[in-house]
């Protein structure tokens, strides 16, 4: 895999061009997939998988497409429509409860200037199961609000976005258990303070477990998802 920083499933690489003369953007994009498991909303004893892609690259692309080891073509989307990353993400009802493809994918980049290329990616089987997310709620004195949850075996970090609506209120990045022995259960708090902006309502907590490729623990092997709403 090219090296990922998962951001709210999002890519972002640094390529850097020195010289004498002003620095020029070139053709080139990373290219990356991994598996996401979430509960099946219908049957939450079930755990369900798809696979992610995404395409980055500071000159401007027009489109991307990914084929599938099973021969499928997948077409990527824009959602920022900044023309750098795009985006694959299928929505929760098009998961299975079987593993997606595992094996290469092709990625045919076509870029705004019409220069086309392809990438490879190589999708693995190792996953990770959704948190079990034990509780959410308010302290004694309200000032506070606190998200309780179970640790999952062999993941490397978690990562929490909360959510009102559509509108995103704020985003934890992967953050470790540095305790030693590892806790079995995890708890964050967050003050009330946080969600002053965004006024009453509803919101959504999306808990993610991740496993790194590698040790650097900068490569996404394949994250797990839960979440959990609270009225505020």
């Amino acid at each position: 895999m090219k090296k990922l920083y998962y951001l709210i499933i999002g890519v972002v690489i640094s390529i850097s061009f020195t010289g004498c003369e002003k620095a020029k953007v070139v053709s080139i994009a990373t290219v990356d997939t991994f598996i996401r498991s979430i509960k099946n909303s219908a049957d939450t004893s079930k755990t369900v998988y798809a696979a992610i892609h995404s395409a980055f690259s500071y000159n401007l692309i027009a489109s991307v497409t990914t084929a599938t080891p099973g021969g499928q073509t997948l077409t990527l989307t824009n959602p920022s429509q900044s023309g750098n990353s795009f985006y694959y993400s299928p929505a929760d009802s098009a998961y299975s409860v079987s593993v997606p493809t595992l094996g290469t994918y092709n990625y045919t980049v076509t870029f705004k200037d019409k220069e086309v290329i392809t990438y490879t990616n190589v999708l693995s089987a190792s996953v990770l199961p959704p948190p079990t997310i034990i509780s959410i709620a308010k302290s004694a004195d309200l000032d506070s609000v606190y998200i309780t949850w179970k640790a999952v075996a062999n993941v490397d970090a978690y990562q929490l976005k909360v959510s009102k609506g559509n509108t995103a209120v704020f985003y934890q990045p992967p953050f470790m258990d540095n305790s030693n022995p590892l806790k079995q259960i995890l708890k964050m708090g967050f003050s009330m303070g946080s969600f002053s902006t965004t006024g009453a309502g509803v919101y959504t907590f999306n808990l993610d477990g991740i496993l790194f490729e590698t040790s650097e623990k900068s490569d996404i092997q394949s994250i797990g998802s839960s979440h959990i709403d609270i009225t505020l």
